[in-house]
């Protein structure tokens, strides 16, 4: 359908997703890296491991380099992209990955409806999708989608009790599934609720998950006048 000139569409939100070209290099070597972490630093014996979000401060191990590299550089596809018109004259702009910790599950292991702080940018990497769903046909032995990431329109807490009719009934369309696949990368705006549907599998879900922020080399600030 061609697009209506009269129509004004208002603040979407935008993801990006990429695939790593290096991951059948990568994804080994992080596998390795994150067992031999995890044998060094045992947590609890619940169906996901997860690292501190600064597990990579310090270390210089040549696939998490090169799994930052790609992080940083999706970041500033996505955040130039949607920005770039606000931006100006910005002589340099910075990605700072504020957060990067990787978590393994299996067991039923999930993550409940949530949002990240302290970034504009957040995404997760799928190092091993495992036995993950691969399509919305594609449902574990419970019936449901096994291990996708679930994204949640920001119109979706308004529709509980509201008003249903034939006018609003695109709104009902509220998710989007991110089902995972070995070198997947999804960047999402941080305010954006998200969810982990229960794993279970023959092979562990592992994942790298990241906050972002872009900073330059002077400050912005909000136009707070009326127009």
């Amino acid at each position: 359908m061609a697009r209506n000139p009269n129509i004004t569409e208002l603040w979407p939100v935008s993801v990006l997703t990429r695939k790593f070209g290096k991951h059948q290099k990568v994804n080994p070597e992080l596998i390795r890296y994150f067992d031999e972490y995890r044998k060094n630093n045992p947590g609890g014996s619940g169906p996901v491991y997860a690292s501190p979000d600064n597990f990579a401060e310090g270390t210089d191990h040549e696939a998490l380099r090169d799994l930052q590299k790609f992080i940083m550089d999706g970041v500033f596809e996505i955040a130039s992209a949607v920005n770039g018109s606000f931006w100006g004259k910005q002589q340099s702009l910075n990605v700072h990955l504020t957060g990067m910790w990787f978590q393994v599950s299996n067991g039923y292991g999930f993550h409940e409806t949530h949002v990240h702080g302290n970034c504009s940018w957040s995404g997760v990497y799928y190092v091993q999708a495992g036995n993950s769903s691969r399509g919305p046909k594609d449902t574990g032995d419970n019936g449901m989608p096994n291990g996708i990431t679930r994204f949640y329109g920001p119109h979706m807490e308004y529709q509980a009790g509201g008003h249903g009719d034939m006018g609003n009934f695109y709104l009902q369309h509220h998710t989007w599934d991110s089902y995972p696949e070995d070198g997947k990368l999804v960047i999402f705006p941080s305010h954006i609720k998200h969810m982990v549907f229960p794993y279970n599998g023959t092979a562990d879900r592992i994942i790298v998950s990241f906050h972002a922020q872009v900073n330059g080399d002077s400050e912005l600030r909000y136009d707070y006048t009326f127009h």
